[in-house]
């Protein structure tokens, strides 16, 4: 039996994730978790083969995003990783691919989609599919877009995050976040935090552009 985790901060997707998956004969879905730290509780208590995370769930006590997906590499090395997601942000999805993770499917894909790339990497594969491979390849040149890091505060403040709530999540300074959105603001050209979140809804950085 194929063990399997399931993380998402909203229960309706769990809830979806569970009855599709518990279908197949020889997977159990053993576990579910709402943030990066029920995650990792999860992960300490309980072997899996797969951890099958949405990659933005910005209200727990510890990071989501790219470095939630790094500690879950570093901390369970042997452990395969599916991101199901809507967050459409190209630089910061390079940067979880980056990571090694096994599979990065998107939330509008297909039914059929979600069992063949649980399947395929439960199998020893991995399943990114062709329209975001295309995607994911890196431009041939900056054409003055945000850092991975820059990226995932932007991701942050969209959410309704505070700077101070950044910082503390992230055990970074008050100032060093202020220094990223400020650095963020004046790489794009923009004028003020306005500015800032609407180009966040552009990009997918927002929750209802992600």
């Amino acid at each position: 039996m194929k063990r399997i985790l399931l993380a998402d901060d909203h229960p309706v997707v769990r809830t979806g994730l569970r009855s599709i998956l518990s279908q197949e004969a020889g997977w159990a879905i053993v576990g579910e978790a709402a943030d990066a730290e029920q995650l990792e509780q999860l992960l300490a208590a309980q072997d899996c083969e797969l951890v099958i995370t949405d990659l933005s769930m910005p209200w727990g006590p510890r990071p989501d995003g790219v470095r939630m997906i790094a500690g879950l590499r570093r901390d369970y090395p042997h452990t395969r990783l599916l991101v199901v997601t809507s967050f459409g942000n190209l630089e910061v999805l390079r940067a979880v691919a980056k990571l090694g993770v096994e599979g990065i499917l998107e939330k509008t894909s297909a039914l059929t989609a979600l069992r063949d790339a649980v399947g395929t990497i439960l199998a020893g594969g991995r399943y990114f599919s062709p329209d975001l491979v295309q995607r994911l390849k890196p431009p041939r040149r900056r054409n003055g877009g945000l850092s991975a890091r820059e990226s995932e505060v932007v991701r942050l403040l969209a959410h309704g995050l505070s700077v101070k709530d950044i910082a503390d999540i992230h055990r970074r300074t008050v100032s060093t976040i202020s220094r990223q959105k400020g650095a963020a603001i004046k790489r794009l050209g923009l004028k003020n935090d306005y500015e800032l979140m609407d180009y966040a809804k552009s990009v997918g950085l927002s929750p209802s552009g992600s």
